[in-house]
Order: C-alpha cells, then sequence, then structure tokens
C-alpha cells in the first residue's frame, strides 16, 4: 500500500522503517530537518515541509494514498492534517496519533480513527493498517494473550500454516475457515478466504 507517515519522530521513523520492512511505499512528512535525519537509513521518499500544506501533501502522492498517519507531537497539527487528508483528497484510511489524551473528545467529534500514544504503541498503527482486528484476550499462566484476525494475502494461498511466520514477531496460531477455528498444524494449508489468527503477549 501507498501510505503517508506526517512526523518523523520517534513514533513516525519506527513506523515508517517496519512499514517499509514490510514492503510497504512509504512517504514521510516533516517540517524539522533534524527530525527527518532519524529516517536517514529508510529507504522511502522523504519530504520536508509543513504538513498541513496541500502543495506538500500533493507533492507526497496523497492524491492516490491508501494510508495516512499522522503521528507529530502536536495534536492540532495532526487533527488538521487528518481533516484535510478526509474532507479534501477523501483519502480512505487516516489513523491519527493523540499525543495528549485529553484531545480526544476533539478527534471523535470530527470522527476520526484514533490512537493514544500514551497507552498503545507502534503495533496497534500496524494493525490498523494490515486490517487486524483484536478479537480475543486470554489470560495464560499471568500472562494476557492477545488474539488478532487478518485477511490473507493471495500469494500464500496453498502454503502450510505452519511455515508462516510474521515481521512483527506474533505467532501464527491458526486459521478461521467458513467461522471455525483450525489450529496451526502440520498438513494445514491456507485456502481463499481464511483469516490468520496471530497471537502476541499484550
Amino acid at each position: 500500500m501507498q501510505i503517508i507517515v506526517i512526523g518523523c519522530g520517534k513514533v513516525g521513523s519506527s513506523l515508517a522503517r517496519q512499514l517499509v520492512s514490510i514492503g510497504h511505499d512509504v512517504v514521510i512528512i516533516e517540517s524539522d530537518s533534524k527530525l527527518m535525519s532519524q529516517a536517514d537509513d529508510i529507504d522511502c521518499i522523504k519530504i520536508t515541509g509543513i504538513p498541513i500544506d496541500r502543495d506538500v501533501l500533493k507533492q507526497a502522492g496523497i492524491q492516490t494514498a491508501d494510508v495516512v498517519c499522522a503521528v507529530t507531537q502536536n495534536d492540532n497539527i495532526n487533527i488538521m492534517t487528518a481533516q484535510i487528508a478526509k474532507d479534501v483528497f477523501n483519502v480512505k484510511q487516516i489513523i491519527t496519533r493523540i499525543f495528549n489524551p485529553v484531545s480526544k473528545e476533539a478527534f471523535d467529534e470530527f470522527g476520526l480513527n484514533t490512537i493514544c500514544s500514551t497507552e498503545l504503541t507502534v503495533d496497534a498503527f500496524l494493525r490498523e493498517i494490515e486490517g487486524e482486528q483484536d478479537t480475543e484476550v486470554h489470560q495464560l499462566y499471568g500472562a494476557p494473550i492477545v488474539y488478532t484476525t487478518v485477511p490473507i494475502d493471495k500469494m500464500i494461498i496453498g502454503d502450510s500454516v505452519c511455515d508462516l511466520s510474521t515481521d512483527t514477531g506474533k505467532l501464527v496460531f491458526g486459521v478461521i475457515r467458513n467461522g471455525k477455528m483450525h489450529l496451526a498444524i502440520p498438513g494445514l494449508k491456507i485456502q481463499t478466504g481464511d483469516l490468520l489468527v496471530l497471537a502476541d503477549i499484550q
């Protein structure tokens, strides 16, 4: 997917780096050239400019972007960028970081999909982008295990579930097929319509 990351602080640079590593086309927009230097090792397009400037957004390819992630430390910049992406450029998926949890109500009023950085991590953005959904949380020997589902990529149809791995370190636990859970056992192969079930310690 074509993804624009607004902000190149610790969250923005980490998010961009992981998105590139799993094969997405990433563009970073950052107004501070010093912060942008944190992305020197990332193989993606980098634009130094004000993210609420429509010309800067057009330069980043927002007209064809699949996802915009606004992750600066400035809630005002995040909300303005998200509103422009949503109302002007009709970006289908916009994920907005809330730096100050007190701002959540304002973001909710605009109908924006938000993630509070004081409570969640980069993995939450990745789950949103990849279409993962938290489905179950169970306690196992004192540790909360989060089970999530994710749609399969057509490229892995026919592959053995046991041979699959994730770039985020999550365990491929099994598949949901026709509404039923199948554990990842030898011989189980991916079929059209399956959902992967991933497991991780919260």
